[in-house]
């Protein structure tokens, strides 16, 4: 069932933002957050696109990796790959294109395969640590510490938006959505897809009925999957760090998908540092780190997102130096008082992080006063206009 983010101080109609769209649901007011005081969390929507992350440690019994310098592509045209040489077969190269994976059949460019099996003998070792295009993956082993995951040197996908209709999407022109499930809307256009297992509600699904849903979308075609939403809410996944934990390793089962850490509300640090350092002593696999942030107090959606940044840079300062989605974000209560400030609050954040190269993907939401990207006849509003025009990739 379908939600929109519940909102704890005064309930609003949601007319305006990608209505139309499957909506879905956050968490009630979050509290706390970097620099701002109480923070709100919530809502969701899809993501996707080809995002050049890091394999984690391109390791993996036949599953064959980049080479020492082999850099994978993240683009539709970019070329990443494994060395001088694909691994596996006898002396096959590999040509990055849409999907550089370093599977089961070391794919390059459109499938380029390394023989007819891109074995690497015993063990095919990715070079020091296997980064990559949309799929750079190592073997089911990698750790916590994987690559920054570099995806070449063209365009990734870069703006999202989470949850609006195929033409709305289409207006805004992103790269990539979501929707807080693991299924995609009936439409060609609008961005890729990225689905999310978000465990809400937290109905205590077994380790098995997890590995089969990542499954699922490893054959669906998927190569990214967002992790548990707002755990530490109990409006959202509703889950405790050893909850997580024990099904990470399901969430990490198939090495043929980048997986997404539990992404917290702003006032959920504490859970994630405790998640993220647990997980990293069990050496389980964590792809990139997923975010939520929304102003709060006055001023905290300030011109040049000071606190936001603030925000950033913790999450930076974990250990892995792993890639960071941005997949909520925007200005809730006292912090947007009119749609001028929120969008120079916009216009700054996108200057600010243009200066974290390591945050690779975004995703505004819009369901909240002056934070509307679309209107009730799904033409854009301001806000939108100038959201429309900022780059969809980077």
């Amino acid at each position: 069932m379908h939600h929109f983010k519940s909102v704890g101080f005064a309930a609003f109609v949601l007319v305006a933002a990608c209505n139309g769209g499957t909506t879905g649901g956050g968490g009630s007011i979050v509290s706390g957050g970097a620099g701002g005081g109480a923070q709100a969390s919530g809502g969701k929507v899809g993501s996707g696109g080809v995002v050049g992350t890091g394999g984690l440690a391109g390791t993996g019994g036949t599953l064959a990796s980049g080479g020492a310098g082999g850099s994978g592509s993240g683009g539709a045209t970019l070329s990443g790959t494994g060395g001088g040489l694909g691994t596996g077969g006898s002396s096959a190269t590999g040509s990055g294109g849409a999907k550089a994976s370093g599977g089961a059949s070391g794919t390059g460019g459109t499938k380029a395969s390394g023989g007819a099996q891109s074995t690497g003998g015993a063990v095919a070792t990715g070079g020091a640590a296997s980064t990559g295009g949309a799929k750079g993956t190592g073997g089911a082993t990698a750790s916590i510490d994987g690559g920054a995951g570099s995806g070449g040197a063209g365009a990734l996908p870069y703006k999202g938006v989470a949850n609006c209709t195929c033409a709305e999407r289409t207006s805004l022109k992103v790269s990539w959505y979501y929707n807080w499930t693991v299924s995609p809307d009936n439409c060609s256009t609008g961005g890729e897809f990225v689905p999310m297992y978000s465990n809400h509600p937290n109905n205590h699904p077994t380790s098995d009925a997890v590995a089969a849903q990542i499954t699922k979308l490893v054959n669906a075609g998927h190569e990214y999957v967002l992790g548990f939403n707002e755990p530490n809410k109990t409006d959202q996944a509703n889950m405790t760090v050893a909850d997580a934990i024990a099904l990470w390793p399901a969430m990490t089962s198939n090495p043929n998908i980048l997986v997404g850490s539990p992404a917290t509300s702003a006032d959920g640090q504490a859970w994630f540092n405790d998640f993220y350092a647990q997980a990293k002593a069990a050496n389980l696999r964590i792809d990139f780190i997923a975010l939520h942030w929304y102003g709060w107090n006055s001023g905290s959606c300030d011109a040049k997102a000071a606190n936001l940044e603030s925000y950033i840079k913790w999450a930076e300062g974990l250990t892995g130096s792993l890639p960071i989605w941005l997949t909520e974000w925007g200005c809730m209560n006292a912090s947007n008082p009119d749609v001028a400030t929120v969008q120079a609050f916009y216009t700054g954040a996108l200057a600010m992080l243009a200066k974290h190269p390591r945050v690779e993907r975004y995703a505004w939401y819009q369901w909240d006063p002056n934070n509307e990207l679309t209107n009730t006849d799904h033409s854009l509003t301001a806000l939108g206009t100038v959201y429309a025009s900022e780059p969809s990739t980077r």
